[in-house]
């Protein structure tokens, strides 16, 4: 089974959370993934190890960690590599593979300048 783990980095303001969850359910209601999770990178839980122990326990053989970040800073070049590289370690027979971040779409430019129109009078 395919597992999409969706990496935030979380915040210690629970409603701060909500948008990622809200993104999360708009991806589960594609039906593209039998398995959709969010984990956090800090402040909140799943913790990424975590929700990776959890896909595999509902059965993931494939994890496709996609971190939800818009820069490539240290926790996307350092941290997540490593935790993932670990998961991979405590489950050799799963294979985790990471996604590109959010941040690298050309779509945001879009979505930028749609609220720039919005506050544009």
């Amino acid at each position: 089974m395919k597992a999409l783990l969706i990496m935030a980095h979380g915040s210690p303001r629970p409603e701060a959370n909500e948008d990622i969850r809200q993104v999360a359910g708009l991806v589960r209601k594609e039906n593209a993934w039998p398995l959709v999770t969010v984990a956090y990178l800090d402040c909140n839980e799943p913790d990424i190890a975590t929700a990776i122990d959890d896909c595999v326990a509902a059965g993931a053989t494939t994890i496709a960690a996609v971190p939800y970040f818009l820069h490539s800073g240290k926790h996307l070049l350092r941290d997540v590599p490593a935790i993932l590289a670990e998961g991979t370690r405590r489950h050799p027979a799963v294979t985790i593979l990471l996604g590109g971040y959010v941040g690298h779409e050309p779509k945001i430019a879009d979505v930028l300048l749609d609220r720039v129109r919005s506050v544009d009078t």
